[in-house]
């Protein structure tokens, strides 16, 4: 298997785990900052997208269990260095002789030790640039990760295998080492053209003093799953959405908050008739997310049931559309930071409560 071929692998792996990351990493950042910053986020997800090539690039191809026939001492080498005279054993290379000096390059003595320096050098970059580590911490940090990788094969894939199918090699630790040193000094760069990480940490606390509808949404999805859950598990006849009513409209009285607004830093506020407004409210947030859906999904079956004659096939198309309709408009709302109904009908307005000390 190639690198490119593993690169690939890497590339369809990583919108399943950035699928599985997304609402965490939302989570972390609404807490600490009260914003999810676009380039904070590329960022991020490009660092998680090179961390899992490079896994993948140190552990693929996979062989048949039942090849590995190896022991670990078989698999490990504690000779330091041995790769610069593998080099010059194995390659034509003449230091006073330049002509050697470009073939030399196309033995894998050359151009594996030459790898493994370049596939931390981007770890470097990242560790001084947005993580802001010192050049002591980046090398430690660089080291770990490549025993992290040494050991992962040692282990043969944590034991999977009946024993190591790739060399534990400190020379690849020597090499990564190198490249995390190197991409050190490259990531001045980074810091030059790019904004710095204290910029991006402002603006994110600029952004977060604004309480966005996606925050909104985010929270109201935590609430639901705060109330479903345990729900799913109870022997009761009362309607799911009688408790989401009582959740949002009660909860709220205590200080202006729900569980998940109170995960994500932020509360609600009125200026008058506090509690007759968090009571409406509470019941417009359960009609809004739940009464109205469920209201159309129940039209749509009754209208389906009798789709034999032409007025209830248009009845159930209308109602169709009705629903997908209702829930762009919900999808516009949120991404494009509009308030949403229940708020302004009962004239709510959202408090960031983050601390920029914390």
């Amino acid at each position: 298997m190639s690198y490119i071929s593993t690169i690939k692998i890497a590339m369809i792996l990583f919108p399943i785990l950035a699928f599985v990351i997304t609402i965490p990493y939302m989570i972390a950042n609404y807490r600490k900052y009260g914003s999810v910053n676009k380039l904070r986020t590329v960022i991020f997800y490009s660092f998680i997208l090179y961390l899992l090539a490079a896994y993948l690039l140190v552990n693929l191809p996979l062989p048949d269990p039942e090849t590995v026939h190896t022991t670990y001492t078989d698999k490990l080498n504690l000779v330091p260095f041995s790769f610069v005279a593998d080099f010059f054993n194995d390659s034509p290379f003449v230091l006073t002789d330049p002509s050697t000096w470009i073939d030399s390059m196309k033995y894998p003595s050359f151009y594996v030790p030459a790898f493994n320096v370049l596939m931390l050098v981007p770890f470097g970059i990242y560790m001084r640039y947005y993580f802001k580590c010192s050049f002591k911490k980046t090398i430690l940090l660089t080291a770990l990760v490549s025993l992290f990788f040494e050991l992962t094969q040692l282990s043969g894939l944590y034991f999977i295998y009946p024993g190591p199918y790739r060399l534990c090699d400190i020379d690849d630790i020597i090499q990564n080492t190198t490249g995390g040193a190197l991409g050190y000094f490259i990531g001045q760069l980074a810091v030059w053209v790019l904004p710095s990480r204290d910029a991006i940490d402002e603006k994110s606390f600029e952004e977060g003093t604004h309480v966005s509808s996606i925050r909104v949404m985010l929270s109201l999805l935590i609430d639901a799953a705060i109330v479903y859950v345990p729900y799913s598990f109870l022997n009761t006849t009362i309607p799911v959405s009688v408790l989401f009513a009582l959740y949002f409209a009660l909860v709220p009285l205590i200080n202006g908050k729900t569980l998940g607004s109170a995960l994500l830093k932020f509360g609600v506020e009125f200026k008058d008739n506090k509690a007759f407004r968090t009571v409406l409210r509470g019941i417009l947030i359960t009609a809004y997310f739940n009464w109205i859906p469920l209201g159309l999904l129940t039209l749509m079956d009754v209208f389906n049931f009798e789709a034999e004659t032409p007025e209830f096939l248009v009845l159930f198309a209308g109602t169709l559309l009705v629903f997908v309709l209702y829930f762009l408009i919900i999808l516009i709302v949120t991404l494009f930071n509009r308030r949403f109904l229940f708020d302004r009908l009962t004239g709510a307005e959202y408090q960031s409560t983050i601390d920029r000390k914390a």
